[in-house]
């Protein structure tokens, strides 16, 4: 029952409970620790008494002759009993009491056991006693016991026991209520980033925790929600401005579409060649709508984690010499060539790689003019493949080289139809090198071509 409701209360309330119970173990242990020492001390000091007393009296015993004074005479017992709760009896050889305090009236064999001090329970009195045999001067033999009553030992245990409890449950109910208020304020960043946490949606991800304080476990949770927010408002961003950019991509050949189709719907029923247009222009734009659609499925596949890489081992230099012959036979009036195709074998996805290469010469042919050159040429270096794609083409002002790899992002000078494309091959093509583990770097500049240096793992 008490686990049940441990475990669905709040962690202030568990924790002070927690310490409270802790608290009062630890103090209960040291009162008991402390009245046992006390005992302890007392008792001891009950043996030494009644010990130190025996032996004054047998002394005093064995030289009554000497001092004229008999053992049966009253104040020789009171004259030497100095000691506070301290009893003294003496009898005959037959145990007879023939001498005592004038207090005592608790009857205890004398002459068992002997010589030997003992602690007993009479009643509610708690003795400690000691018989001892005395042979006199005048070899008469007697019985000596020495028995204090630790009447006001115990007393005062029973009042500190008392200040003990009195003691224990103020601390406990201190305990109680200070552990509640402290650990409310070191639970108080935990509550902020709750209140945080609630105040945060997809519309509204501006709120952060206030972080002050010194660098313990809760300051680093709190920043790291932080952090943790801030990566959340930059994903929806670029979700958002992705979803903005492909329906502003979508939205273009739409329109065409639906402009061809109303001019066909009005003339082309009747003139052949604008019907004919029109045919085209739609087949055109659809060809268009079907490969952005296709690269945008590939870029959610890759963020997803569903696009996998079916790597094998082949030939590069196979691979190149494949995607230079297609890409002669795509553009010929392009000049498109190799000075170095070193042979090397590589593990990766040919599928992908071959994509890769078709993307980045697909750019240098739509912004090379006619007759222009583009060389392909890949390098063994060690464990890693250079290839480098080189072309003279319009090339890229440097401060917009950064950029190139943003989806949908184009460089200004050609944001025009004619070249087609819609800026999402160089995002595919930097997600294919980073997944080989590799590296993609640009240098380029305005009407001075383009020099593209991928570097990526043989195995």
């Amino acid at each position: 029952m008490s686990i049940n409701f441990l475990r669905f209360t709040k962690i202030s309330l568990k924790l002070t409970i927690i310490y409270a119970f802790l608290f009062s173990l630890v103090l209960i242990l040291l009162n008991a620790a402390i009245l046992y020492g006390v005992k302890y001390f007392l008792d001891d000091q009950a043996f030494q008494q009644v010990e130190n007393t025996s032996n004054i009296m047998i002394d005093k015993l064995k030289d009554s002759d000497n001092e004229q004074k008999e053992p049966l005479d009253k104040e020789f017992v009171q004259e030497i009993q100095f000691n506070e709760n301290v009893d003294i009896n003496i009898a005959d050889k037959n145990g007879e009491i023939i001498n005592s305090s004038e207090d005592y009236n608790i009857g205890m064999p004398i002459t068992t056991p002997l010589d030997r001090t003992q602690k007993i329970e009479a009643g509610e009195n708690h003795l400690v006693f000691r018989n001892s045999k005395v042979i006199l001067n005048n070899g008469e033999t007697i019985y000596l016991q020495v028995v204090k009553d630790m009447e006001n030992e115990y007393g005062f245990m029973k009042i500190l026991f008392l200040l003990m409890i009195m003691a224990d449950a103020i601390g406990i109910i201190l305990s109680l209520f200070i552990g509640f208020i402290i650990s409310r304020r070191v639970l108080k960043p935990i509550d902020n980033i709750t209140k945080t946490a609630q105040s945060i949606s997809i519309h509204d991800l501006n709120s952060r925790i206030e972080v002050k304080g010194p660098d313990d476990e809760l300051t680093r949770l709190a920043r790291t929600f932080n952090e943790m927010i801030d990566r959340l408002q930059s994903s929806f961003e670029r979700q958002s401005q992705f979803v903005s950019d492909a329906s502003h991509e979508l939205r273009t050949p739409i329109s065409i579409i639906q402009g061809y189709i109303n001019l066909m719907d009005r003339w082309g029923k009747k003139d052949r060649e604008v019907l004919q247009e029109s045919i085209d222009a739609i087949k055109n734009e659809t060809s268009n709508m079907t490969e952005l659609i296709e690269k945008l499925l590939f870029l959610a596949k890759g963020e997803s984690g569903t696009q996998k890489l079916i790597k094998e081992e082949f030939w590069l230099n196979e691979l190149i010499n494949e995607v230079l012959k297609e890409s002669r036979i795509l553009a010929p009036d392009r000049d498109i060539f190799s000075n170095q195709n070193d042979s090397q074998r590589i593990y990766a996805d040919r599928r992908l790689l071959k994509q890769m290469l078709r993307a980045l010469i697909d750019n240098s042919i739509k912004f090379t003019s006619e007759s222009g050159k583009i060389e392909i040429n890949a390098i063994h270096d060690g464990d890693h493949a250079k290839i480098m794609i080189s072309d003279n083409g319009i090339g890229i002002p440097q401060e917009e080289i950064p950029l190139i790899f943003n989806r949908f992002y184009r460089v200004d000078k050609s944001r025009v139809r004619s070249t087609g494309g819609s800026g999402l091959g160089l995002s595919i093509v930097k997600w294919i090198v980073n997944n080989h583990g590799g590296r993609i770097s640009v240098n380029s500049a305005p009407e001075k071509g383009t020099n593209i240096m991928i570097i990526l793992p043989l195995k």
